[in-house]
């Protein structure tokens, strides 16, 4: 159901693309497989949703994993408390990320993240380099977390924007994560919007 709201009449991503993935056990992921946004437009089946252990070997489902699992991967290996990981084009956010822009924080809803969302530097998508800086990134951040009061109301979820490229966030569930890209959507939009306003 969730995967179904992810889709690109609610411009959260485009036919370029996006992915999601989930850490569902001990060395066991599930994951959407590749290209299922410019192939599909997200109009997908259950088989298109695959089962895969830590070396990416496919145990249930049709097709390959998304070219970009090197990322995710990153993650859930930087932060255990990660279980899910979204990685989309999201209308608002591609303003930033296009842009190579850090974004201010001005809703309260993304407050406890602190002043802005960083743009991670470039580096080309899908690329072992990209991986090696989101884990870098992911790292600094849960280590930063435990240095800072959490808010015990937000849920466990954080982002940043790739540079020329989307957005990627982790969160302690796919639930969490999906809405923390909302949160960050929104943002984007309020930043835009009123970036004329006086």
């Amino acid at each position: 159901m969730l995967l179904r709201r992810y889709d690109t009449t609610r411009w959260l991503t485009n036919a370029a693309g996006g992915n999601i993935s989930m850490r569902v056990g001990e060395d066991r992921y599930v994951m959407t497989a590749t290209r299922l946004s410019s192939h599909k437009l997200w109009d997908i089946t259950p088989d298109d949703v695959l089962v895969v252990d830590g070396e990416l070997n496919v145990l249930e489902g049709d097709g390959v994993p998304t070219r970009e699992i090197n990322m995710h991967m990153a993650i859930y290996q930087k932060d255990a408390k990660t279980r899910a990981v979204v990685h989309a084009h999201a209308r608002n956010l591609m303003v930033f990320a296009g842009r190579g822009l850090d974004m201010p924080v001005q809703s309260e809803a993304l407050g406890f993240l602190g002043e802005q969302i960083p743009c991670l530097a470039y580096r080309t998508a899908a690329s072992p380099e990209l991986a090696a800086l989101v884990g870098q990134w992911a790292g600094e951040y849960v280590r930063d977390l435990e240095d800072r009061a959490h808010d015990a109301e937000d849920n466990y979820a954080y982002g940043a924007l790739l540079n020329g490229h989307g957005v990627i966030v982790g969160g302690e569930s796919l639930f969490v994560a999906y809405e923390m890209l909302e949160r960050m959507d929104t943002n984007a939009y309020i930043v835009t919007q009123g970036a004329g306003l006086r």
